[in-house]
Order: C-alpha cells, then structure tokens, then sequence
C-alpha cells in the first residue's frame, strides 16, 4: 500500500509503542513472509502481537464471506488477540517479510511491572483505535456510498495532489478492491461510481495515478453524491 494511504487513510500504528523491543526477549518471536497468514478467522491465541517490522493487513471476515480491511498494522504496532470476542472472524496477514513478538498476559505484567509507562502508551494506541473505528462508522452510516468515495478523493487531492497545466493528479497506486476496503463498498458499487466519474469527465483512476478534471465539480458533489 502507498505511505499515503498508510499514514493518512488507513494509519498503522495508531501510536507506536516502539518501548515494546527492550521487553521481545520475554516474549516469542516469529519471521512471517508476504502472503502468509498468522491469525486464522475465530483462532484463539490469548496473546498480544507487537509488529517488529514489516507490515499486516488486519481484516474481519462479514457474514457473506467478503473480506473487509480494518486496519494495517505496520512497524511497532499492536493487534489485541489477548482477548477473544465470539466470531470476531478476524484474520491477519504479512503484505511484506515481517517479524512480530507474541506476548500472553502473564509477560505483559510482567512488563507492567518493569515500565509502568508502557501502561499508558496501551490506553493510548487502543484509544486512537476506538477513536478511529468510531469516525469510520459514523462515516458510513451518515454518507452514501458514492459519497464516500468522492470524499476519499477529495482527501487525497488535499494531501498529495498536484496542479498539472489543466488537471490536478494525484500520483498514487491505488486499485478499485483497495478503494472497497477503505470505503466499506462493495467492489463492483466502486466501479460503476469509477465509471460514472470517468463519463461525467470529473475524474479518472489510472493504473497508478488519479486525474481530476474538473476540482470545481467533484467539490460540489460531495455533499450529493453521483448517480451510477
């Protein structure tokens, strides 16, 4: 995934506890290669994981069987699966050669213990979750689908994009199942609202680029969406 998206639209660390490496000794480590998943739907494991390095994809699996994207987890990050919650069907998997420590809860006290800072340093990396998650679902219950997706552009062409004689363009490599993933709508909802942009002539996704044509008009649908 692009750093953009990383550190603006799906953050993956929600504040990282970077004070967890003096304490992996404690802990078990494990190497996990790109692909390779290290948390099966409903597997209970009864432990924190701390992302060393590399990256995860964490994703929730929805009733129909469709995979949907919570959060990435990258470098110095945690994933709670100290505690288990009755099909929370959430899976996890390397998008690149990681390294991650599994602590239980016996050893989490026992790092308690040693630096009670630490303590806080969890309050708040699960804070900036809740906190994250609740504007999430706000998001999707109060806007539209097309809606979303537009407000995703427009985010994106206020961070990264770039005015380009008569078009703004947003250099990013960004693929339709990602923006699903991010918006919460179905893959083929997101292609025909792509498709009614692209006819509009208001903006088009490239293979690794996005062009807005016309600013002025994708900022006027925000609040109204677009017919697809």
């Amino acid at each position: 995934m692009d750093q953009l998206l990383k550190s603006y639209i799906l953050p993956d660390t929600f504040y990282p506890i970077s004070k967890l490496l003096d304490y992996c000794h404690l802990g078990s480590i494990r190497n996990y290669g790109k692909g390779e998943i290290i948390v099966f739907p409903d597997e209970i494991l009864d432990k924190v994981i701390f992302v060393m390095s590399g990256r995860f994809d964490v994703y929730t699996i929805a009733d129909e069987g469709r995979e949907i994207l919570m959060y990435t987890a990258g470098r110095h990050c945690l994933m709670d699966r100290l505690f288990k919650f009755e099909e929370d069907g959430v899976e996890i998997v390397a998008m690149e050669d990681s390294k991650v420590c599994f602590f239980s809860k016996e050893q989490l006290l026992l790092i308690f213990k040693q630096d009670e800072q630490i303590i806080f340093d969890f309050f708040r990396n699960y804070h900036a979750k809740g906190l994250y998650f609740f504007k999430h679902f706000t998001e999707t219950k109060r806007y539209a689908p097309s809606i979303r997706v537009l407000r995703l552009f427009h985010e994106l062409y206020k961070s990264n994009g770039e005015f380009n004689i008569d078009h703004w363009e947003i250099k990013i490599a960004l693929s339709n199942k990602m923006i699903s993933e991010i918006t919460g709508i179905h893959y083929v909802t997101v292609s025909k609202i792509l498709a009614s942009l692209r006819k509009e002539k208001i903006l088009r996704k490239k293979t690794k680029a996005i062009i807005i044509y016309d600013l002025e008009k994708l900022k006027e649908m925000i609040d109204v969406g677009i017919s697809y």
